[in-house]
């Protein structure tokens, strides 16, 4: 296999070959892995840009202890869990919501950080679209579309939801899950 000098940025060579060296890689291997990796990426029609944020996500993932399954599972459980009961239902739901908040104020501990990590894996979430209208000096309208199929696991999202925006000092004044994974929130900021 011939080898080529490629450009990059000295500093980062640096730290690669630092921590090459501490895992017993060479500088050749992680390299050719890196390269793999975004060449496969951009052959699948990725942007560049989404190895990183790939890799922004597996912290996520990791740090939250994130399973990956399919979304039908997730759609059948979470129908079956609202028939058989509603209320605990609702509290698995804001559990999960309080575990996704605190994760994310310890990442970002205010909306405008937490606005900049959104933009950083959006384009690998299953949510489609995020919109905010400002109503009136501390009162917003949020649109979350992409969170769910049915109405049970939109609902069981809108409870994450809720419970983000509440950890960021939000009252939600009203919170409408929809079938197909539509979310509309009021929330008005708390001073």
């Amino acid at each position: 296999m011939g080898r080529v000098n490629i450009a990059a940025d000295s500093e980062l060579i640096k730290e690669l070959e630092k921590e090459a060296k501490s895992r017993g890689y060479t500088i050749f291997s992680l390299t050719n892995l890196a390269l793999r990796a975004m060449l496969e990426m951009i052959r699948m029609g990725e942007d560049s840009t989404k190895l990183q944020e790939l890799v922004e996500l597996h912290k996520i993932f990791k740090d939250l202890d994130v399973v990956p399954i399919t979304s039908w599972y997730i759609e059948s459980l979470a129908k079956l869990a609202y028939e058989k009961d509603q209320k605990a239902f609702q509290t698995v739901c804001e559990g999960a919501g309080l575990q996704v908040a605190s994760y994310l104020k310890s990442r970002a501990s205010t909306l405008e950080e937490l606005i900049v990590v959104y933009e950083n894996v959006k384009s690998v979430l299953p949510i489609k679209d995020l919109k905010v209208k400002k109503i009136e000096d501390d009162e917003f309208e949020v649109r979350l579309t992409g969170t769910g199929f049915s109405l049970e696991s939109t609902f069981c999202a809108s409870m994450v939801f809720k419970k983000v925006l509440e950890s960021y000092g939000f009252t939600v004044l009203d919170l409408t899950p929809s079938p197909g994974g539509i979310i509309y929130a009021k929330a008005k900021f708390s001073t």
